[in-house]
């Protein structure tokens, strides 16, 4: 796992890669040979989607939805 915040240590989100611990969040991409970024305005946009979906109820995170198609097509 790559540096980043100590929220890392609770994420539960199998497409989830790493954050920079202030506003953006690295997943896994729709190829293998890229990634998905989630780059936040506000350092408290970033903490929300860190709590609420990487930490707890990733499932219902848009990301971890279009990743889970990427999936089921193969």
């Amino acid at each position: 796992m790559s540096s980043g915040s100590y929220r890392q240590v609770y994420v539960q989100c199998p497409f989830y890669m790493y954050d920079d611990g202030q506003r953006r969040i690295t997943c896994e991409g729709i190829t293998d040979e890229c990634t998905t970024a989630l780059s936040f305005r506000k350092k408290k946009g970033y903490e929300i989607q860190m709590d609420t979906f990487c930490c707890s109820s990733y499932k219902n995170c848009e990301v971890y939805r279009m990743l889970s198609e990427k999936y089921k097509e193969e």
